[in-house]
This record gives C-alpha cells, sequence and structure tokens, in this order.
C-alpha cells in the first residue's frame, strides 16, 4: 500500500501549523462563529507573549473598544494572561486600532500573521 498525506496535514505543511494548534482547530464545529474561532486562537501558544506590567492600562482600555469582551463582571476584567492579550489584540488588529508602544504593534504583527497560517 501507499501512504497518502490528509487534508489536515497537507494545511499543516504548506502553512506551517504545528501539530496541537492543528488539534484545536480540527475540534472546532463546522458552524464556529467567530468568537469561538478567536477563543481558539487565543489558546494558540506559538502567538501569544507575556503580559508586561507597563502594557496593562492599554490593553485594558482597547478591551472597551473590542467587539467580544473577556469573560466576568466589566468593571473587573483585566488583561492578565498571554491568552487575554491575544484575544483582545488580534481584535484591535481587525478593529484596525493603533498601539502607540512600538513593541505592542510588532507583537499585534507577529499574532496576525501566525493567526492568518492557522485559517
Amino acid at each position: 500500500g501507499s501512504i497518502t498525506p490528509t487534508a489536515a496535514s497537507r494545511i499543516m505543511s504548506r502553512n506551517f501549523v504545528d501539530y496541537d494548534t492543528m488539534k484545536s482547530i480540527v475540534k472546532l464545529h463546522h458552524d464556529s462563529g467567530p468568537l469561538q474561532i478567536l477563543q481558539m486562537l487565543s489558546n494558540c501558544h506559538k502567538i501569544q507573549f507575556p503580559v508586561r506590567r507597563h502594557e496593562k492600562k492599554t490593553l485594558n482600555e482597547a478591551h472597551k473598544y473590542v467587539r467580544y469582551k473577556l469573560e466576568g463582571p466589566a468593571s473587573k476584567v483585566r488583561v492578565q494572561s498571554p491568552e487575554e492579550k491575544v484575544f483582545v489584540m488580534l481584535q484591535a488588529a481587525v478593529g484596525q486600532h493603533y498601539f502607540p508602544d512600538f513593541s505592542l504593534r510588532q507583537e499585534m504583527s507577529q499574532m496576525v500573521d501566525g493567526a492568518s497560517r492557522s485559517e
């Protein structure tokens, strides 16, 4: 017999998608909406960056303007984890939000690049 690659393995190879990310993509329901896709992408370790102390105010401010909110009471929600940072920054990128901090702009660009390969 011969060995033939699956559709998923061809996508992984062509787009440089790692195995764990591909497992998350495959687990998505066929009718997943933007929120579910955003949550899945936010959990991809390849596009996560640590939340630095000096970024928290900027990220929390950006969170006020994104469509999908982090879970919890609005007055208590704060961006604290790398997953939450990705969740807010990918939406900020779609909304063309400008971050004055160069490192945040650079990370946002890397997140978008990494997320676009995960399609």
